[in-house]
């Protein structure tokens, strides 16, 4: 293995990683921020899969997808309810 080789395939992964990380955040991050992050996170590894395809990619995918549901369950059903929670205890 040259030494370019192992840079080459560092370089090759960089869009995949990226991806990944942001599908994490949004899973964490949730509301509209979180759907924010994981749609540009899945865009990062959709190129990424086009131009070669990586298992940090393909996991990326799924990841920012769930992470996208999940914000948006949050968004419309989930923090509204806390809300009516909150206001009905101070009440």
């Amino acid at each position: 293995m040259k030494k370019g080789d192992h840079e080459s395939k560092i370089k090759g992964n960089s869009l995949g990683a990226s991806g990944f990380t942001l599908g994490i955040v949004a899973i964490l991050s949730m509301g509209w921020f979180g759907v924010v992050i994981s749609a540009i996170g899945f865009a990062l590894c959709l190129i990424q899969q086009k131009n070669k395809s990586t298992k940090l990619g393909k996991i990326g995918i799924i990841l920012n997808v769930l992470g996208f549901i999940l914000s948006i369950i949050w968004v419309i059903y989930i923090a509204p309810r806390l809300t009516e929670i909150i206001q009905s205890l101070s009440a």
